[in-house]
Parts: C-alpha cells; sequence; structure tokens
C-alpha cells in the first residue's frame, strides 16, 4: 500500500510503501496519543466515511478529508472541556450500541479479563 507520510514538524509529504497492518499499527498508536478533542475529531470523520461507503456516494479526497477534520477542530477549540468529554461520552454510547446491534458487542458491563 502507497500512502503519504508527514514527520510532526515537517509538512513536507513524502510517498512510502507500507503494508497494511504496519500503517494500522501507526495510526492506532498515533490515535490513542491524541488529546481528546482531537480523538473527537478523528472519531467523528471516520463515522462520515463510513456513511458515505454505506450510501454508496463518492468517496472523499484525502484533501477534502483534512479539511473537515481542520473543520471539526477549530469548531472544537471554542468548546469546554466538560462539552468535549460528553461529545466524546456521546460518541462512545453510540459506537456500543451499533457494536450489540451488529451483534459484536455484549449488551452488558464488562467485568474484566
Amino acid at each position: 500500500m502507497t500512502v503519504l507520510a508527514a514527520d510532526k514538524g515537517n509538512l513536507a509529504m513524502e510517498t512510502q510503501t507500507v503494508s497494511e497492518e504496519k500503517l494500522l499499527r501507526q495510526v492506532i498508536t498515533g490515535v490513542a496519543q491524541l488529546p481528546l478533542p482531537d480523538l473527537l475529531v478523528v472519531y467523528e470523520t471516520i463515522n462520515d466515511l463510513k456513511r458515505k461507503d454505506e450510501k454508496g456516494e463518492r468517496r472523499l479526497s484525502p484533501d477534502e478529508i483534512l479539511a473537515r477534520a481542520k473543520q471539526r477542530a477549530t469548531e472544537m477549540r471554542s468548546l469546554s472541556h466538560e462539552e468535549v468529554v460528553s461529545r466524546f461520552l456521546g460518541a462512545t454510547d453510540r459506537i456500543r450500541a451499533e457494536a450489540i446491534a451488529k451483534g459484536v458487542a455484549i449488551d452488558e458491563e464488562w467485568v474484566g479479563d
């Protein structure tokens, strides 16, 4: 798989060939380190992409995805921490309800491993 990569402090993009597994690991690691407002932006962007796929709509270009993410990030800056947390918890509740409906989650409290 060919992807565009950018260093944190460097906006110049370069093309690299990366295995899907390695790319997934990099994405998960990067997302796990995001602050809560940015994490919510990522979640909402992923949901937008999934909805477009489900509706059979045209996929967004990388530039369109980036523009939408920047727009959401700007919107999040005006929210208080409590509002961001509330939106995040609402998002996790929607994810859980969707997973339960699809049969990939159990509808009960998690006790532990």
